[in-house]
């Protein structure tokens, strides 16, 4: 993570972005933090509208919360009754020691 003083940079916003590649960055204004900038490629614009969307976080809460006071259907279960097959998982590499 970096952090730019805004009162101390002659960074253009290309500048900045190219930095964001290498970790967040943190624009501050007299020493507080004002804005982050943060790499997103590789990412999709749903990925990324849903992730900043308030109402998309509330229902994921809601959801989230009646599982813990109401319980629910775990995985097994949930592909069972759909008639799923279990995913394949690759076999897992022994470690050297």
């Amino acid at each position: 993570m970096r952090v730019v003083p805004l009162e101390k940079t002659d960074l253009t916003l290309p500048d900045i972005a190219e930095l964001a590649k290498g970790g967040t960055v943190i624009l501050t204004r007299k020493g507080k933090p004002l804005a982050a900038i943060k790499d997103l490629s590789g990412s999709d614009w749903e990925s990324v509208s849903l992730a900043n969307s308030p109402k998309f976080r509330t229902l994921i809460e809601e959801s989230r919360r009646a599982y813990q006071d109401e319980g629910g259907i775990g995985m097994d279960a949930l592909r069972r009754e759909l008639g799923l097959k279990a995913p394949r998982h690759a076999p897992r590499k022994k470690k050297k020691t």
